[in-house]
């Protein structure tokens, strides 16, 4: 699936909907209960920061907004020729489901560009390949 600014392969029965402001891209996995797994890509102008401390400020933001915030792995990958990294993470969401979130980050001329997604945590094995297999086919700028 693809826009003018994003393209990304969805795992199947996954649909993209009309993002909202502040997101490029959302699709959402079928329905099966109280959440609905999901995928966002985001680019904001990161200013003068570097790559290390926006993804310093970003795990502060983090911390701060995501209950239970608990971070499980960090990694440092390049994506589109560029030094970018992928995280594992934990937190509490709405009505006290335990979700996981993945996300892909890199900064392009300027501008950080994410691709998260987040599952509840008991689906996660489920989802987890074929979001990586998702986020391989990801294309920012």
């Amino acid at each position: 699936m693809s826009d003018h600014r994003t393209t990304l392969t969805l795992p199947a029965g996954w649909e993209s909907v009309e993002p909202p402001e502040g997101v490029r891209f959302l699709a959402l996995a079928p329905e099966s209960g109280t959440f609905r797994s999901n995928l966002t890509v985001t680019a904001q102008t990161n200013g003068d920061l570097g790559f290390r401390d926006w993804q310093v400020g970003s795990e502060m933001a983090f911390t701060e907004m995501m209950p239970g915030y608990t971070p499980i792995d960090l990694e440092r990958l390049t994506i589109a020729g560029q030094e970018a990294g992928r995280r594992l993470a934990m937190y509490d969401g709405p009505g006290g489901s335990a979700l996981t979130m993945e996300q892909w980050f890199v900064a392009i001329d300027g501008v950080g560009h994410t691709l998260t997604a987040t599952v509840l945590t008991s689906d996660y094995a489920t989802w987890a390949a074929q979001i990586d297999a998702a986020a391989a086919t990801w294309s920012p700028a």
